[in-house]
């Protein structure tokens, strides 16, 4: 029993030391998306400041498609030693799994939570010259032409489709829905008459609401972005239960241990709490930051499953 016990004493001790040396070799962030985008930025500065205090390269590895899925079973097929990370969304996180009848990983148990990072907000938006300008003229301009406005989204069973499809199902208004592959061709549409509504980046949105091309009628979250001030949140144009928002989060493969998670998760809360990130990657996107712990974490993704399944029933969406 002595040399049992002495045996896991030395095991721990290493494991320890070996956590609080990590990491001792480069670090791999996948992010499953193409380059360029909010969560790809983020994801580019965190890894910046993360190979100062590390001392190691940390690198971002974009895997874009079918919603997440290639970046995901790569990260599911990882060894869990802190040495591949997964900076993900909505999809992965809690979503596939209802989009998708089967998936080649498993989409419950193949990761471990490490930080929510943020939550992205988006804007409802629609053309200068639709005749509202705040979110309880748009539904009552809805609901006086039911069927006849179409919004547009960046595809089936994105957040942007599962938000208006939220924001019809507890509204009652009925709208016709236009996908397409990305925002940018959602607000040519709109700019050209095609579609008259749709949930976006403020970011993105910004440079056609100043040029006063779009209006922008409300923003989910609890706060007015810094981006727009005057901008109501959905929940001031007195609407409650209606979000319009995705997660940006990092996980891990399951079996990266605890400590390392921990070690992980700590380091990256600290940068991007700091005001100068936070300024320049969270605020200026109207994004809120979160910077949860792993439990924290945990427990959030379990009961946002019953929220995305039931958003992603009410929207009809599949994808297989």
């Amino acid at each position: 029993m002595k040399i049992l016990l002495a045996v896991l004493s030395l095991a721990l001790s290493c494991f320890g030391a070996s956590a609080q040396n990590y990491p001792t070799k480069p670090v791999r962030i996948v992010v499953p998306l193409s380059p360029g985008g909010p969560v790809d930025v983020i994801t580019r500065a965190l890894a910046v400041k993360l190979t100062e205090v590390w001392g190691q390269p940390v690198v971002v590895d974009n895997r874009p498609g079918a919603n997440e899925i290639v970046g995901a079973e790569n990260v599911a097929s990882s060894k869990g030693d802190g040495y591949t990370l997964f900076m993900a969304t909505d999809p992965s996180i809690s979503q596939n799994q209802y989009l998708y009848s089967k998936l080649p990983y498993d989409p419950i148990n193949a990761f471990a939570p490490v930080t929510r990072v943020a939550l992205a907000n988006m804007a409802l938006f629609v053309p200068a010259n639709l005749p509202v300008n705040n979110m309880k003229e748009f539904v009552a301009y809805a609901k006086q032409n039911p069927g006849k406005i179409a919004y547009g989204s960046t595809g089936i069973g994105n957040a942007t489709h599962l938000s208006m499809a939220w924001l019809e199902n507890r509204t009652g208004i009925e709208l016709n829905h236009v996908p397409y592959k990305g925002l940018a061709p959602v607000i040519q549409d709109m700019l050209g008459g095609q579609v008259q509504a749709a949930f976006g980046a403020l970011s993105v949105l910004e440079p056609h609401i100043k040029a006063g091309k779009l209006k922008a009628l409300a923003i989910s979250g609890g706060d007015r972005p810094k981006l727009l001030p005057n901008l109501p949140t959905i929940i001031e144009s007195g609407y409650e239960n209606i979000d319009a928002n995705f997660n940006i989060a990092l996980l891990a493969p399951k079996d990266t241990p605890k400590e390392l998670v921990n070690k992980i998760a700590n380091d990256v809360r600290k940068i991007i709490r700091e005001p100068a990130f936070r300024e320049k990657y969270i605020d200026a996107y109207a994004f809120d930051l979160v910077a949860s712990t792993p439990e924290e974490f945990g427990a959030y993704i379990v009961k946002d499953r019953v929220r995305q399944e039931q958003r992603i029933k009410i929207s009809g969406a599949k994808l297989d």
